[in-house]
């Protein structure tokens, strides 16, 4: 058995680092939440507006 015990305390700085790529890869998957929603909103009202223009203009 041989010891390797590597204390990674002068390794901060990439721990932190590690922590804010998480932290903004989970910002990055609700912002394309929140924009995929926001589309399907607007297509939807796109949609709608379509066929209030088309069933009013008859």
């Amino acid at each position: 058995m041989s010891e390797h015990h590597h204390h990674h305390h002068h390794m901060d700085g990439a721990s932190k680092f590690k922590h804010k790529s998480l932290l903004a890869i989970e910002r990055k998957k609700k912002l394309m939440k929140f924009l995929f929603f926001t589309l399907i909103v607007i297509s939807i009202l796109l949609f709608m507006a379509v066929v209030a223009a088309f069933t009013i203009g008859d």
